[in-house]
């Protein structure tokens, strides 16, 4: 989530965008999200929660690391277009899954606390980041260096996010049911 705070400090100091501009500009990353969301049920289905929460933190992590190609003059088309769709396919296939490891294996009336906590993890998660990728760019000093660190940053804890999903979400059951397929 701080990648986002970082993407758009960018968009609008580097690259001179305006609020809208900006906004219209990270749109298609949105639409990405709704793509591969769709998508992500049928590859949990096939492949398990951790195989897909680990290919969406690994594409995750490859679109903020083609941000590390912009520039002062970067093309929106050509260079960060393509990196904020990459991003948002690879959001759209590990939120699904994640949240379905956090919840599935609790009973029904554990599962709405469970959401909130979900809910509250991320937004702890999000303000933590945005400090830490924000304290990297101040370190930096002014420019693209910053920018840059902060987008290695981010795409290096996804890249861990994927080996923590691959390595650390096992299938797990409720009471009673027979073992799911990892």
């Amino acid at each position: 989530m701080g990648w986002q705070f970082a993407a758009v400090l960018y968009l609008q100091e580097v690259r001179g965008y305006g609020a809208l501009t900006t906004g219209l500009g990270i749109a298609p990353m949105g639409l990405a999200i709704m793509v591969a969301a769709k998508l992500a049920g049928r590859l949990i289905g096939r492949w398990g929660l951790g195989r897909t929460a680990a290919l969406g933190m690994l594409v995750q992590g490859a679109g903020i690391l083609l941000f590390l190609r912009a520039g002062a003059d970067a093309d929106y088309v050509g260079v960060l277009l393509p990196a904020l769709a990459v991003r948002g396919v690879g959001n759209g296939l590990s939120f699904p899954s994640l949240n379905i490891a956090a919840v599935g294996a609790l009973p029904e009336d554990q599962q709405g606390l469970a959401s909130g906590l979900i809910t509250s993890a991320v937004q702890i998660g999000a303000g933590i980041g945005v400090a830490v990728l924000a304290s990297l760019m101040a370190t930096a000093g002014s420019g693209i260096d910053g920018y840059r660190i902060a987008f290695l940053t981010a795409g290096c804890f996804s890249l861990l996010g994927a080996a923590l999903a691959h390595f650390g979400l096992r299938a797990r059951t409720r009471v009673g049911e027979a073992p799911a397929p990892a």
